[in-house]
């Protein structure tokens, strides 16, 4: 990947989770895991529905941005930190497509269910594996090709479906609060049979979860 392409990586906005969580009210301090650059946490900051983002994130580069952009940024994996955060701060934890790059999302997910503080929400986002772009090929040419970026992106190492991430979700201790999905808007108009189609043209799928 080039220069700029990394820069695009890490620094890319995500208006679909913006809008997905601001009718879930305002929020106080928020943890992104995988913040990146900390784009997200800034747009949350910005827009008032989180007073304060704090990050954790394992590419040094993107971590050093992301520190001119949120108040507090950890550099490192997960399950490294864990005992140096002050889960009690923390009314909202973000995992923006990130459990599809961990090698053990079920620990990364208990890990978090047992550390949060009462009452705090989860919002997670994962790519679509059921989309036709990947479904298709599969089925008839029998491919399965990865790529720089995107559902294919060669650094997932998990693949989920709506259904599948609402039952890792539960396995672990979650209960699922709200759910959207990310559509291009030509899917979303009044005579398009959204419903059905939801499962093989949403490129993510969106859950605020809380503690059972």
């Amino acid at each position: 990947m080039s220069e700029s392409g990394i820069a695009e990586y890490y620094a890319a906005d995500r208006p679909e989770l913006v809008a997905f969580l601001r009718p879930q009210g305002a929020f106080g301090t928020a943890l992104d895991i995988g913040c990146a650059a900390g784009v997200l946490g800034k747009s949350l900051q910005d827009r008032g529905i989180v007073a304060t983002c704090d990050g954790i994130e394992v590419n040094a580069e993107a971590a050093r941005l992301a520190g001119t952009r949120l108040r507090r940024v950890w550099t490192g994996p997960l399950e490294s930190l864990a005992a140096e955060i002050p889960w009690p701060q923390y009314e909202l934890i973000i995992l923006a497509d990130v459990l599809e790059h961990l090698a053990d999302p079920w620990a990364a997910l208990r890990l978090l269910q047992a550390r949060a503080a009462p009452g705090c929400r989860l919002l997670l986002s994962v790519p679509n594996v059921r989309h036709y772009k990947v479904s298709l090929p599969l089925l008839f040419r029998g491919e399965f090709r990865y790529a720089d970026a995107g559902i294919m992106d060669r650094t997932h190492l998990h693949f989920f479906t709506r259904g599948s991430l609402e039952d890792i979700l539960r396995e672990c201790g979650w209960t699922i609060r709200a759910e959207g999905s990310h559509m291009k808007g030509r899917y979303r108009r009044w005579y398009m049979p959204t419903r059905l189609l939801e499962p093989f043209v949403a490129v993510q799928y969106m859950l605020l979860a809380g503690k059972q």
